[in-house]
């Protein structure tokens, strides 16, 4: 079974190895969505909703956050520190729930691609699961892996980071009989799961990087990791700031306190003509927006910097879950609108925002959704 699933997992990379790992995974899911029965996507839409209303996000690790010590087990069985590897280089630590789940190795295969441009960049990759040391000696072995995966042994480590969540009922029943939890995992930790977040640790043991997401489905871009990496080295240039912007804040774990790090103190955002002045004042504009924009995901498109580097520009796609934006009635069902958005910088911080969004277009698509 395992090795099916492992063949599976990277066929389907080696087929996709073109596109992103999002754009990988997302065609997974979509083949996924074409077959299965309709209360299975039910039971799963009802999980990822109570997980994403549980108050996780708050909990979780996030930019700027020191990075807990912790010593576990790699696939070896050698004890594996985190601050003694940190004395060689930044580390990224990345957990995935098992090798029983397609994206999680959809995403190994991934992230061993980028291994070696990871470690030219002086870092160092280790995964952390739940799985046993005899499944992730023979995870590394069928996926070579070239990299330490470690046994977060009942989750001990995820803890720390704010990671770990509970399985409701219904879903804990359908894994253990379809995966088998107990027999990987152990029975303490089977009910139980880790986010599958991805953090890029700096050697002072700050968390300069971070990716934290309920849905299982959608994981840490290589290529933002790698992106990351450089800004570790070089010092973090204006499209790096923007989207980390986007992916931490506009994302899960939605990250207001980034807004302190990344914006001056009178940073500026120009939305429809008007000014929102300050970082506080911008703090609750974003705030305002998310509660009616439930769920709310944003992908960037596309971003490139000026000429001489002071302004950055970005065009994306925000979906959510309409909890009454633009004054309409909160009916929670899919929205989706697009934008464009310029960016200033000065003194290494993004200081002014103006902002266009395909706003009327939302509200008349909202309009003729609702009776």
């Amino acid at each position: 079974m395992l090795k099916q699933v492992l063949l599976t997992a990277t066929l389907l990379a080696g087929a996709l190895g073109a596109q992103s790992l999002n754009d990988s995974l997302e065609a997974r899911k979509d083949a996924f969505l074409d077959q299965a029965p309709a209360e299975l996507l039910a039971s799963q839409n009802r999980a990822l909703r109570e997980l994403e209303e549980s108050g996780i996000y708050e909990k979780v690790l996030k930019v700027g956050d020191r990075a807990p010590d912790f010593s576990i087990k790699n696939q070896d069985g050698e004890d594996v520190r985190l601050s003694e590897r940190l004395e060689h280089g930044p580390v990224v630590l990345t957990w995935y729930r098992g090798a029983w789940c397609p994206y999680c190795n959809i995403t190994l295969a991934a992230l061993a691609d980028t291994r070696d441009e990871m470690e030219s960049l002086g870092a160092q990759l280790m995964a952390l699961t739940p799985e046993l040391p005899q499944v992730t000696t023979e995870t590394t072995k069928d996926m070579k892996l070239g990299f330490d995966v470690l046994t977060d042994l009942n989750h001990q480590v995820a803890e720390q980071y704010g990671l770990v969540f509970r399985l409701n009922d219904e879903t804990a029943k359908r894994y253990e009989e379809k995966f088998e939890l107990i027999k990987r995992s152990g029975a303490e930790a089977a009910n139980r799961l880790p986010l599958p977040a991805t953090y890029l640790v700096s050697q002072s043991g700050i968390i300069t990087y971070a990716f934290v997401d309920a849905d299982y489905r959608r994981r840490a871009e290589p290529s933002r990791i790698l992106d990351a990496l450089k800004a570790l080295r070089d010092g973090p240039s204006g499209t790096h700031m923007v989207q980390q912007f986007w992916e931490n804040t506009w994302n899960p774990p939605y990250d207001l306190d980034l807004i302190d790090h990344l914006m001056t103190e009178d940073f500026v955002i120009t939305s429809a003509g008007r000014d929102v002045t300050g970082r506080h004042a911008f703090k609750q504009w974003v705030k305002n927006f998310q509660t009616k924009a439930r769920g709310l995901r944003l992908e960037n498109r596309e971003i490139f910097p000026s000429e001489k580097g002071d302004r950055v520009v970005s065009r994306w796609i925000a979906r959510a879950n309409n909890g009454g934006v633009l004054g309409t009635k909160a009916d929670h069902q899919p929205i989706e609108f697009t934008g464009i958005a310029i960016w200033e910088m000065r003194d290494g911080k993004l200081a002014h925002n103006w902002v266009e969004r395909s706003a009327w277009e939302m509200f008349q698509s909202i309009q003729k959704q609702q009776p």
